[in-house]
């Protein structure tokens, strides 16, 4: 019996390595969203994957590809954020500026050969005819803030608490802790957590999805009015934000593995208890 319990500590052990090993892919990998973009004089439709805070663009415009990289770039005091294509922090946060403003922003450096980035910048000439006009920008097409932020802290605290579980298994594994929140007790604290956290994160970047990303997903071609690139119903949830299914049911199960546990020790006998007759006299030669 003793054995089975010490297998059932164990097994959290190893689910909850498991459950933050995903979330940290899940926080790294840039495939929070896929989709394709479609402009009608293009060779075929660009391509682009990103996930909380950088991803790619593939343009192919032209029969041959052009490749950039994408940044998430936020203007706090506006309450907008945007993936743009430029290289450093300022020419980002210009690009967010113009694009909110309505003007068409400076083009993006090509990540790829120089032959392909001459060719990019002889068809840039006429970019900046289009800047004496500011028009109203619908702020909708942006990436809400809140909601971006919120993910990012609802996956921090997913992680936190998942490395804390995995810690405070391993600790129940070798030692017995005294203390309630360092014992079994507080290991359903933590999966809790965990559990509660990343379902939080995967539904504040389901609402963003659906209220924004669905119908633009916020690059620098589909935000620039001044080029026809459209996005809408091209775009789908990728494979970074559906792995985060899985920390939630590996933190169910070692809720259920946790109940198993007690369930096991609350069906064990009673210790044998000896009763005593303390007026028999007797008892004094012990």
């Amino acid at each position: 019996m003793a054995k089975t319990k010490w297998n059932l500590l164990f097994a959290t052990f190893i689910l909850s390595c498991v459950s933050l090993t995903a979330l940290i892919v899940s926080l790294c990998t840039p495939y929070w969203v896929t989709s394709e973009a479609y402009e009608a004089s293009a060779f075929k439709n660009s391509e682009i994957n990103y996930g909380l805070f950088s991803g790619s663009l593939t343009q192919n415009f032209l029969p041959n590809p052009r490749y950039y990289d994408l940044t998430l770039t936020c203007l706090y005091q506006e309450y907008v954020c945007a993936f743009s294509c430029q290289q450093d922090e300022e020419s980002r946060t210009d690009e967010i500026f113009n694009l909110l403003k309505g003007l068409r922003p400076a083009d993006c450096p090509v990540r790829s050969s120089k032959m392909l980035r001459m060719v990019h910048q002889a068809d840039s000439q006429t970019v900046f005819q289009d800047r004496q006009t500011s028009v109203n920008f619908d702020r909708s097409n942006f990436i809400n803030t809140g909601l971006w932020v919120s993910t990012v802290v609802f996956i921090g605290i997913a992680i936190s608490f998942a490395a804390v579980s995995t810690s405070f298994s391993i600790i129940n594994v070798l030692f017995n802790p005294i203390e309630p929140v360092f014992n079994v007790f507080g290991l359903f604290i933590w999966n809790g957590v965990a559990i509660g956290a990343t379902a939080l994160c995967m539904i504040m970047w389901g609402a963003l999805f659906a209220g924004t990303l669905i119908d633009n997903i916020a690059i620098t071609d589909t935000l620039t009015i001044q080029i026809p690139y459209r996005s809408s119903g091209l775009a789908a949830l990728g494979v970074s934000y559906w792995i985060l299914f899985l920390p939630i049911v590996l933190h169910g199960l070692n809720v259920g593995l946790l109940l198993w546990r007690r369930y096991i020790i609350n069906k064990e006998p009673p210790p044998t208890t000896i009763d005593v007759d303390r007026s028999d006299l007797t008892i004094i030669m012990f």
